[in-house]
């Protein structure tokens, strides 16, 4: 007897089928004939043999013999050896044995994936994000794989490392996106990343490629707006409104920006809010105060605090650290009769007001 056309549909690491066709090439009848298939270093048959039926086989005839077959994920890319031997029944009923014959089993190429244009937006203190594109290099299409992604620094966190893939054909990209949190006490500087994709492999095996190593890079801690005007100038016992221009300096866009300014006596205002609905990254607006000083205010320049609450692209709310910004204050001459006296003094007495009316309301802690 020989063997011949064998096929099967497996890759390293997986488990499937084989098929072989069993051929009397002699000139009697064959009873009750049998094969059992063994196993090689690379492939493993059923639980190490199989045993297969075949019946009675008449000259020139053959059977089909379907078998499990499991390879190793160290295996490479070939036709892998298996060994078959046979047990029958000539036409006088003696039992015989044959074999064994060589059986070269197909094995496919490994399923590989690729990694292109990662890009991140993180940074010291700050939540970003890492996304990138990623390939079916094949040979067989994917409709279940997960991409998973390892930080190799303890200082980036992210939260669900398995992102679902969608149906990859072979040759086919797709994008993925990890929302990553940087630790405030993390350097600035480049982070390895290992990824690796877990697919289904033929057999219905769960099959991993991988790793994939990757680089991001973390850039130092800066604060999410700049402030810039064009000079905010009180004169002593005056209220003066001033204009604050802000730019979104982080990487994403920032929603329902709220801002509120804080000032110490001698400085007071009577406007001390302004909102933003949103900033893209480098786009900026133009918010809204007042500042009053009193009469005796020293003519130097005196700080006032701002602090800014916002949403993140994730939907967290933040509130930003304290930012100071500079107000000058001006010196004015008083009248000999008097008048500016009262007259300020009258404005920071309405102010005082004013304030005791309100309350001094402080939104953080």
């Amino acid at each position: 007897m020989v063997v011949k056309n064998a096929k099967a549909d497996v890759e390293p690491g997986g488990t499937g089928t084989a098929t072989v066709e069993v051929l009397n090439t002699g000139e009697e009848t064959l009873n009750q004939s049998r094969t059992t298939i063994s196993a090689t270093d690379d492939v493993l048959v059923g639980s190490g043999t199989s045993e297969e039926y075949l019946g009675t086989l008449y000259p020139d005839e053959s059977a089909t013999v379907h078998f499990e077959v499991t390879v190793e994920d160290t295996a490479s890319e070939g036709t892998k050896p298996l060994e078959a031997s046979f047990i029958y029944q000539d036409e006088n009923g003696i039992e015989r044995e044959s074999g064994p014959e060589t059986i070269g089993i197909p094995v496919g190429a490994s399923q590989s994936f690729s990694i292109d244009n990662l890009e991140d937006t993180l940074a010291v203190g700050y939540d970003g994000e890492i996304t990138g594109k990623l390939t079916n290099d094949g040979p067989r299409a994917v409709d279940d794989a997960v991409l998973i992604v390892e930080p190799m620094s303890e200082s980036l966190f992210i939260e669900d490392t398995r992102y679902a893939l969608p149906e990859l054909d072979a040759g086919e990209t797709t994008t993925f996106r990890y929302p990553t949190d940087v630790s405030g006490q993390a350097d600035e500087g480049p982070r390895q990343l290992r990824f690796s994709v877990e697919y289904t492999g033929s057999g219905d095996a769960t099959l991993e490629n991988g790793p994939i190593s990757e680089r991001v890079f973390v850039d130092p801690q800066q604060d999410e707006f700049s402030l810039t005007d064009d000079g905010i100038t009180v004169p002593q016992g005056e209220q003066t409104p001033f204009e604050l221009v802000i730019t979104n300096e982080r990487q994403q866009t920032l929603s329902n920006i709220d801002a509120k300014l804080y000032t110490d006596s001698p400085l007071q205002t009577s406007n001390d809010e302004a909102f933003v609905p949103e900033l893209a990254p480098g786009e900026s607006a133009t918010m809204t105060f007042d500042v009053a000083a009193a009469a005796d205010t020293p003519a130097e320049t005196h700080p006032v605090e701002l602090d800014f609450e916002y949403e993140t692209e994730r939907g967290d709310t933040t509130i930003s650290d304290v930012y100071q910004h500079p107000i000058d204050v001006e010196a004015v001459e008083s009248d000999d009769d008097g008048s500016f006296i009262g007259s300020a003094a009258s404005l920071m007495a309405a102010l005082t007001a004013v304030g005791l009316g309100l309350g001094f309301w402080w939104r953080r802690t």
